[in-house]
């Protein structure tokens, strides 16, 4: 494994530092071209095979993510101090492979499999009111490169579908995430959305209106034959011909009475129903 990585690492052009010498090709090398030139510890390779447990292909994507992460480092140390940005050498240690691996292991796919499983992970654990784990699943998708808008939907559609009723604010909680998100983007919208996620979490659920509604679609869709007409006293009158025809006779205007009002809203068909209680009308 080590003599694979050796290989690769001396085809991609960096420089493995020799243990006796370590400082040597530092200290004397020159880079003449707009790339900087990059050194790894020979420990930091040895280290590298072992963690990477067989697959090369893991190792240099973990050494790939080191180099980024150098490189990012020192890109934001000279905008910090006011430096101008122009690294001739960067030196790869084992530390920095130990947290290229990390990262590495993290990143998924997020059109395949375990984008799906991420997002089930989080769902399941708000709505098992487990904040811990809801933060750690939104953390594995964030940190591996999910879009924040793509989890911040999900969040909206939770609001309603598990907590819905219990606690009515959770939507607006759930819209203003997915705005702040769209506003700031990545990395600073990541807290935004870890505040949803842990108030849904905490937060009462009910899943009542989510129920109901489904009844309503399953008595839709299981009706034989053509739908039953809106009863007439429900029905808008614009028109004189609509009003001979006896549409909005007889129809009770709320507001006007006192007491609530007896009156019958669903079709003939469905008097009586109440998709809050019934699977089947």
């Amino acid at each position: 494994m080590v003599t694979i990585l050796m290989r690769a690492i001396n085809s991609l052009g960096i420089h493995v530092l020799d243990p006796s010498h370590p400082t040597d090709p530092l200290s004397h090398s020159s880079n003449s071209n707009s790339e900087p030139s990059v050194f790894i510890e020979d420990k930091a390779v040895d280290t590298l095979a072992y963690l990477s447990d067989g697959d090369a292909r893991a190792g240099l994507n973990g050494l790939q993510l080191a180099v980024l992460a150098r490189l990012s480092s020192r890109k934001m140390f000279c905008k910090k101090s006011g430096q101008t940005y122009s690294p001739s050498r960067v030196l790869i240690t084992e530390n920095d492979v130990k947290e290229g691996l990390q990262k590495s292991h993290i990143l998924y796919d997020r059109a395949g499999e375990e984008h799906y499983n991420c997002i089930s992970a989080l769902h399941k654990s708000m709505r098992g009111s487990d904040q811990s784990a809801s933060l750690y699943w939104l953390a594995r998708m964030l940190e591996g490169g999910e879009d924040p808008l793509y989890v911040a939907r999900r969040l909206v559609r939770f609001a309603s579908e598990d907590i819905g009723l219990a606690d009515p604010s959770a939507l607006t909680q759930a819209v203003a995430a997915y705005q702040g998100c769209h506003f700031i983007g990545m990395p600073e919208c990541e807290v935004l959305l870890a505040q949803c996620v842990v108030y849904f979490a905490r937060a009462p659920k009910s899943i009542e209106v989510y129920s109901a509604y489904n009844n309503v679609k399953a008595c839709l869709r299981n009706h034989q034959g053509p739908l039953p007409p809106v009863p007439l006293h429900l029905r808008n009158a614009p028109t004189r011909l609509m009003k001979d025809l006896g549409y909005g006779k007889g129809y009770k205007y709320n507001p006007m009475y006192s007491e609530p009002v007896d009156q019958e809203y669903l079709p003939e068909e469905l008097r009586g129903v109440d998709f809050f209680k019934q699977r089947r009308c």
